[in-house]
């Protein structure tokens, strides 16, 4: 059953629940269950040098790589990475600073608790991640399709405008520093890679083009090239695109990648799908200009389900790509 509301009280959109030493924020449109509170409870007690636990209910696409997000990323860069999914909740352990926090992400007109993680990050608080398979451990008060799906979150296939709500993520990317996302990075160029992909995954083309033109054939494995890449053919310019990814090769990461394109066509199992599956390459391996093809087809075809899938792939490419220019510009 969800956690009782009788002592909830409201910061803008966000939800505020207190619970005994902590406070439990969420969305309106989900809550804690009586488990995941219970779970939540344990693990900020048996992490007593952490002041934020979220808990994160594994299952759908955004979910799964929101989880794996904040175990390859530090939290600042994880934090600016990706949105929270629907089934999210945060146990937090109050302070000033971070009840300052939540009033801050509390005036936001969409994204609160998204931008709550992005300021408790910011402000250096430890944040630790509880993943839960169990489906009992959240529960979702809002099940219209709108609320319901997670995957208007995930870039688009053609460049639209960038997203009016959320401003308030933009100024931080402007003001962020590479040393903020990357630490001491031994790579300035993968370091600026790095926030081109921040910039592109969020839907700001022009900003991400200016940093990966600024490293153009730069970097361990030119992961700026590739992040141009993506972006002409978003644009769409699909001849650019295709000049650049022959200029990226072939990165480790594609085997990867390979594997779970793999799994989202299997999964979607169309004939359309069935076939570029073939000239895709899987799942020996993943090419890259016949994927521009691919995404051509589909803008050209007003092909939505189609269009679907390939955005569900398009996703697990740029966060594959951004956790391999963070390794390129942190490691030895």
């Amino acid at each position: 059953m969800p956690l009782q509301q009788d002592s909830a009280q409201r910061f803008g959109e966000l939800l505020c629940v207190e619970s005994g030493e902590a406070w439990i924020l969420s969305e309106s449109t989900a809550s804690l269950s009586e488990t995941g509170r219970t779970a939540a409870l344990a693990a900020l007690r048996q992490h007593a040098d952490s002041a934020v636990v979220i808990v994160v209910q594994r299952g759908e696409l955004l979910a799964n790589v929101f989880a794996e997000t904040w175990a390859a990323l530090p939290q600042r860069l994880a934090s600016l990475a990706i949105c929270p999914p629907l089934a999210t909740c945060l146990v937090v352990r109050p302070t000033d600073a971070l009840r300052r926090a939540v009033q801050v992400a509390g005036d936001t007109n969409h994204s609160a608790l998204w931008r709550c993680l992005v300021e408790f990050a910011k402000r250096g608080s430890r944040i630790e991640l509880q993943v839960g398979s169990d489906e009992r451990m959240l529960v979702v008060l809002d099940t219209s399709p709108a609320v319901a799906n997670d995957e208007g979150w995930l870039p688009e296939l053609l460049s639209s405008p960038p997203r009016r709500e959320l401003d308030w993520l933009f100024a931080e990317l402007r003001l962020v520093r590479l040393s903020d996302l990357c630490g001491h990075a031994i790579s300035s160029a993968d370091a600026t890679a790095v926030l081109a992909g921040l910039w592109l995954l969020h839907g700001e083309s022009d900003a991400s083009h200016r940093q990966s033109q600024s490293i153009e054939d730069e970097g361990r494995h030119r992961c700026g090239n590739f992040w141009h890449a993506i972006m002409h053919r978003q644009e769409p310019d699909y001849g650019n695109s295709k000049y650049w990814f022959r200029r990226v090769g072939q990165p480790e990461f594609h085997a990867e990648l390979a594997r779970r394109a793999d799994e989202l066509i299997a999964a979607d199992d169309s004939d359309s799908a069935r076939r570029w599956r073939v000239k895709l390459g899987l799942p020996r391996g993943w090419d890259s200009l016949a994927f521009v093809d691919w995404c051509e087809a589909a803008a050209r075809e007003a092909d939505m389900p189609q269009t679907g899938l390939i955005r569900r792939i398009q996703f697990i490419e740029m966060h594959l790509l951004l956790r391999a220019s963070y390794a390129d510009a942190t490691r030895p």
